[in-house]
């Protein structure tokens, strides 16, 4: 009896712009692929033991995006942020910016797995691990705010990052966080 396999081709999409993988059919041997509300579901169900799954996951990315610099003698922040953001890119997690402001440095993460509070624990603590692990610089992040299709994280040290969550959590838009942070706001 022949075993009848579904070309691989037609029955996954990879939309890399979008950071975003599809499958086309109900079953491929040796394939997993969960659902983003279901990997948000489960997140949400850790809660404060979401770090591990975190820490996780951000050692595999880490390591992917210090493949995808691939030994580059001093990488630019561009450079970094390309091979961060393919890497978290590759598993299906959106897609991701980094943006200066001053000082301050955020990334804009478009369409992750979820958005809501659930989630914001998780994704500080991938971004935090991964960045770090990729630049040897120990980063802390904090939600700095949240919009229809992703999240904007604060990257930084901790004081800063404990700040930007006083700030969020009391309702402060992310450019005023920001302006605070940066001298050009009162508290």
């Amino acid at each position: 009896m022949a075993t009848r396999l579904h070309p691989l081709a037609s029955a996954v999409t990879v939309d890399l712009s979008h950071g975003r993988i599809e499958l086309k059919t109900p079953s491929l041997a040796r394939a997993v692929a969960v659902p983003a509300t279901w990997l948000a579901r489960a997140i949400a169900a850790l809660g404060e033991g979401v770090d591990p799954l975190a820490k996780s996951l951000a050692e595999s990315v880490a390591k992917d995006a210090v493949m995808i610099l691939d030994g580059t003698a001093d990488p630019t922040p561009e450079e970094v942020a390309y091979s961060i953001a393919l890497a978290l890119g590759q598993r299906g997690f959106g897609t991701c910016g980094f943006e200066r402001f001053g000082d301050a440095l955020t990334l804009l993460w478009n369409f992750p797995p979820a958005t809501d509070a659930s989630f914001h624990r998780f994704a500080t603590a991938l971004v935090a691990k991964v960045v770090s692990d990729v630049t040897g610089v120990q980063t802390h992040a904090a939600v700095l705010s949240t919009h229809a299709e992703g999240l904007t994280l604060f990257l930084g040290a901790d004081p800063a990052c404990a700040l930007v969550r006083e700030r969020a959590a009391r309702g402060d838009a992310g450019p005023q966080i920001l302006a605070t942070l940066l001298g050009g706001a009162s508290a």
